[in-house]
């Protein structure tokens, strides 16, 4: 049974981002438990399962001995007298050609796992990327449904303000353009929701709008380590590693076939009335194939798995580092779009409608900065969004997306 030497607990939550109370749901923590349940239940994780289980019984293969006895017999008749000998032939490993392929399997396995650790870290990570966006989403849609009721009853006050001769018909002209364009902005917004809850049933079975709204992370040391820290940890590193462990061993192999291994047979029978004991040995001869170009190839190919590893470290190390350098700019960002606009979504509201109440603004202006603020808003659910997909993307690429590994693990 594996087990992970390296496991951080990250508990994947949003941080409740305060606009306005309108645009804010009655919120819920996800639960990691579950969320590592309903990725089991995937059906790409269930084959991924089934794949495991026959790469391990493979890698159980390779332990196995390589020559099985054989038996040989043989009856017949010469003149009055019946022959009959009954035989043995055993081809032994004399190279320890069972002692290579013995650490082969090893690797074989370690390969199997990681390939397997490594699906679960990008279903893990395709999910909650999902449930992010699904979230902005969520938020904008809230946001634009408010502006649009807000922009049907301006319409009302501004029809009965028209009639009044309080305002002119350019007012209300101005007031049905922008309701128009919410409307299209609401239905496009709408539309992309349904398609991102699609895609999250496609991952999670049990999934519904209300079983998740906010995330919420917890300071974690790994932001400030050396990417050098996760490198040789990382799944896919370890998996070329042991790619290259199984090509070295693959050269050694072809070494050891470049030698014939004997056969020796033993065999017993009766001629007429006299008893037969015989013994037979054979060797293949080497004359029209050494077997010296598959040990080229694989030493070629071991050289290439080297370089593979160095290429994998190098890829993952920049991609640490390049997510480290997002997860802290976006953060520094939406820290101060956090403080800019810290009780200024609602307030901003109020204020110019009562502006325009009393006549301070036109119609208008009211619009357009209802627009701006509306655009201002959106824009911080955006910057929200990055800076979530940024960590998650910084945990997946350093492996520290936690998944429960009861349902992977393997003898």
């Amino acid at each position: 049974m594996y087990k992970h030497k390296y496991r951080y607990i990250v508990y994947i939550c949003l941080i409740v981002l305060a606009l306005s109370e309108s645009v804010i749901a009655n919120e819920t923590d996800i639960d990691s438990i579950w969320l590592s349940n309903q990725i089991a239940k995937h059906p790409q994780i269930t084959a991924a399962k089934l794949a495991l289980s026959g790469n391990m019984y493979q890698a159980d293969s390779l332990e196995k001995a390589l020559y099985n006895p054989e038996i040989s017999s043989d009856f017949g008749k010469e003149g009055s007298d019946t022959t009959y000998t009954l035989g043995i032939n055993q081809t032994f490993d004399i190279t320890n050609k069972r002692g290579s392929r013995k650490q082969q399997a090893v690797f074989s396995r370690l390969v199997a796992q990681k390939n397997y650790e490594l699906l679960l870290q990008n279903k893990m990570a395709q999910a909650l990327k999902s449930l992010i966006s699904w979230q902005a989403v969520k938020k904008q849609s809230n946001l634009l449904i408010q502006q649009e009721k807000q922009l049907e009853d301006l319409l009302e006050i501004v029809k009965k303000r028209t009639q009044s001769g309080d305002l002119g018909q350019i007012d209300a002209e101005l007031a049905y353009l922008s309701l128009s364009q919410r409307f299209g902005q609401t239905a496009r917004i709408q539309v992309k929701m349904r398609r991102i809850e699609t895609q999250i049933r496609e991952l999670l079975p049990d999934w519904n709008n209300n079983t998740f709204s906010t995330i919420q992370w917890q300071d974690s040391i790994l932001f400030d380590k050396s990417p050098l820290d996760f490198i040789d940890v990382h799944p896919s590193v370890q998996e070329a590693k042991s790619q290259w462990e199984i090509a070295i061993l693959e050269t050694e192999l072809a070494k050891k076939n470049k030698k014939a291994d004997p056969n020796f047979g033993l065999e017993a029978g009766k001629l007429g009335s006299e008893n037969v004991l015989s013994l037979s040995f054979s060797m293949p001869l080497y004359v029209r194939n050494n077997f010296s170009l598959q040990y080229k190839a694989a030493n070629q190919h071991a050289m290439a798995a080297a370089a593979n590893v160095h290429a994998v470290r190098r890829a993952q190390l920049f991609s640490i580092k390049a997510s480290q350098a997002a997860v802290k700019e976006y953060s520094k960002r939406f820290l101060k779009w956090q403080t800019l606009m810290q009780g200024r979504g609602e307030n901003s509201e109020n204020l110019l409608q009562k502006q325009w109440n009393i006549g301070d603004i036109s119609t208008s202006e009211y619009l357009l900065t209802l627009q701006q603020r509306t655009e201002g808003l959106i824009a911080g659910i955006e910057l929200e969004q990055e800076y979530y997909l940024s960590i998650i993307q910084l945990l997946h690429g350093t492996a520290q997306l936690n998944i429960s590994q009861s349902n992977g693990e393997s003898k």
